[in-house]
């Protein structure tokens, strides 16, 4: 089953990108980080990015995995995944954590199909909420350390164009269902 993520920057347009992927029909996975921060706030736990660093990491990490993991709606079914276990190993060259082998081995199993969909800073639509309380500035290192990794792993990497999410929805699903055909 092809999986497919998008990465990129924080405040890019990723997840609305996603939402009109699922709006062409697709099966897609929503951001784990955004999960694990609600779920924080919500129980009065320090695994946030403003409180317990490795422990945020670590259960981005974690719950980035069961998702990768979990089975799509049908067999056939193209799954896109608003970013990935792959985001926790950038996080930690962010936040100077080590990177367990645990961790890399996770990684080297599982293994997203090519390309990988990438969301450059975009300062024009950038917003800080409840959950994303970082500035702008944090949004392009964060672009910088996930680039990076999915280079490191191997990844071919495509930018996704900055126009309408309509046209930006119907450019990731005419490069993935491309890319499948070759």
């Amino acid at each position: 089953m092809p999986r497919f993520v998008i990465t990129g920057a924080s405040g890019a347009g990723k997840s609305t990108l996603l939402h009109s992927l699922q709006m062409l029909g697709y099966d897609c996975r929503e951001e784990v980080g955004r999960q694990v921060v609600r779920e924080q706030m919500v129980s009065g736990g320090v695994a946030l990015p403003d409180k317990d660093v490795v422990a945020f990491r670590d259960l981005l990490f974690e719950r980035s995995v069961e998702a990768f993991d979990v089975d799509p709606s049908s067999p056939d079914a193209l799954v896109f995944h608003d970013r990935s276990f792959l985001e926790a190993i950038a996080y930690s060259r962010i936040i100077g954590a080590p990177v367990s082998e645990e961790m890399i081995a996770a990684v080297r199993v599982r293994r997203f199909a090519d390309p990988v969909f990438v969301c450059a800073p975009w300062e024009q639509i950038f917003e800080s909420d409840a959950e994303r309380t970082h500035d702008f500035e944090f949004a392009c290192r964060d672009f910088e350390a996930n680039v990076a990794v999915y280079r490191a792993f191997g990844y071919e990497l495509i930018e996704v164009p900055q126009m309408p999410v309509e046209e930006r929805g119907g450019f990731v699903a005419e490069q993935a269902e491309r890319a499948l055909q070759t």
